[in-house]
């Protein structure tokens, strides 16, 4: 079983028909954060799940609004993927120089380099065997992507609209129907913006750090694909959640 999509079902089965006064006090808050003055207990809320490959991983619509869910959970989160060179081709678009581009691209597939500088295609190291000898190189990537215009862009491609989607995702859930957290989309930016300064070892742009999906440094069959797919990982989602709505209550 995919628990993904089981905890979306869930969510789906908590909304859905239901009224605003059947719901706990804790789904109420957050369906008011979500419509505003909107929603009452007048009608009955409308839930489905979107089995389209988007950001969006449930509708809950009240009356005539619909707004646009993405769920999270656990706290290692892979939130994007797609292929190497797709994701070389968004950075180009992005206008980022080709040698900086270049120094992710070396990162993300992990070849060592012989005394002479050209590659040797033998040796994949793992990222910790990487980061000893070019953590310089992932560095230079690093401040250079870590600019307010290139971090908004990234966040809409990786968490709020994806690749090809027109729709936006109005919030962000975290957790279990039994036990969540939720941001909305605008909070989302801030919340990201926020930690435009962190200190990651490895490529980043703000909390997210971004690799591939496994390197296969022992050449299985099962995950030979995975080496050319690129993964945005946002981990501890909750706790950042948390942290910003905290302080946000403390200012």
């Amino acid at each position: 079983m995919n628990y993904g999509y089981q905890n979306e079902r869930d969510f789906v089965a908590l909304f859905n028909n239901k009224f605003l006064y059947e719901l706990s006090d804790h789904s109420k808050s957050f369906l008011k954060d979500l419509f505003g003055d909107t929603i009452n207990d007048t009608e009955k809320i409308i839930c489905w799940k979107n089995n389209s490959t988007q950001k969006t991983d449930i509708y809950i619509r009240f009356k005539k609004y619909v707004k646009n869910i993405s769920i999270k959970s656990g706290n290692g989160n892979s939130i994007h993927s797609e292929s190497v060179q797709d994701f070389k081709l968004y950075l180009e678009k992005l206008i980022i120089p080709y040698n900086i581009i270049d120094k992710y691209i070396s990162y993300h597939y992990g070849y060592k380099r012989k005394d002479d500088g050209s590659i040797d295609f033998s040796k994949v190291l793992s990222a910790d065997e990487y980061k000893e000898l070019y953590q310089s190189e992932i560095d230079i990537f690093n401040n250079y992507v870590n600019k307010t215009r290139i971090i908004i862009d990234m966040i809409d491609r990786f968490l709020i609209r994806g690749r090809y989607s027109e729709y936006e995702v109005d919030a962000l859930i975290s957790g279990t129907v039994n036990d969540y957290v939720w941001i909305l989309k605008d909070d989302l930016y801030d919340l990201i913006l926020s930690k435009k300064n962190s200190k990651y070892t490895s490529p980043h742009i703000a909390c997210i750090t971004i690799g591939p999906k496994k390197r296969n440094i022992y050449s299985k069959e099962e995950s030979k694909n995975d080496r050319y797919i690129v993964c945005a990982r946002w981990n501890f989602i909750r706790d950042s959640i948390d942290e910003f709505k905290n302080n946000r209550m403390e200012s």
